[in-house]
C-alpha cells in the first residue's frame, strides 16, 4: 500500500507514469492515516514504561521510548552512583530536547514524561513533606 502511494506520488511529480485517478489517490491516504491512527492508539492513550537500568547503554533505549511519547519511570538501584547519575542526565537532555518533565519521586527513582504529561504536585505532598521529620532527617526528599 505505501509502495502503491510512492508509485503514485512520483506520477504526480513526473518521475513515474500515471496509474491512478486523484479520488484514488485520496482514497489510499485516507486508508493510510486510518490505519496510522488505528495503530497508535492501541488499547489505551499511554503506557508508562518503568525501567531498573543495569549499565549506561540502557539510556538509549530509554530516551527513544520518552521520544516516542510514553512516560518512563527509571529506578537506578542496579546502577553505580556514577553511572545513574550519567544515565539521568542523558535521560534529562532528551527531556530538555522535547519539552519534556522531570521528578525525582525516591532517592533513586526518577519520573520522566513528554510536553503533552504534566507532573503536578499537590499542596497535600508538599505539607508532610515538611512536617515528617525522622531523627532530624527529613523522610522525604524535596527536588
Amino acid at each position: 500500500m505505501v509502495e502503491n502511494l510512492i508509485k503514485r506520488a512520483k506520477a504526480f511529480i513526473g518521475l513515474e507514469e500515471d496509474t491512478g485517478t486523484i479520488e484514488e489517490i485520496r482514497e489510499e491516504i485516507n486508508v493510510e492515516t486510518a490505519l496510522r491512527q488505528k495503530k497508535s492508539k492501541g488499547s489505551s492513550d499511554y503506557e508508562i514504561f518503568i525501567h531498573e537500568p543495569k549499565v549506561y547503554e540502557d539510556s538509549l533505549q530509554i530516551s527513544m521510548q520518552l521520544r516516542g511519547g510514553s512516560p518512563i519511570v527509571i529506578n537506578l538501584r542496579y546502577l553505580d552512583p556514577a553511572e545513574g547519575t550519567r544515565l539521568i542526565d542523558f535521560v534529562c537532555g532528551t527531556a530538555y530536547a522535547i519539552d519534556g518533565h522531570m521528578i525525582k519521586i525516591g532517592d533513586s527513582i526518577f519520573l520522566f514524561t513528554p510536553n503533552n504529561i504534566v507532573i503536578s504536585e499537590t499542596e497535600d505532598r508538599s505539607s508532610i513533606e515538611e512536617s515528617v521529620t525522622t531523627e532530624g532527617r527529613t523522610l522525604f526528599s524535596r527536588r
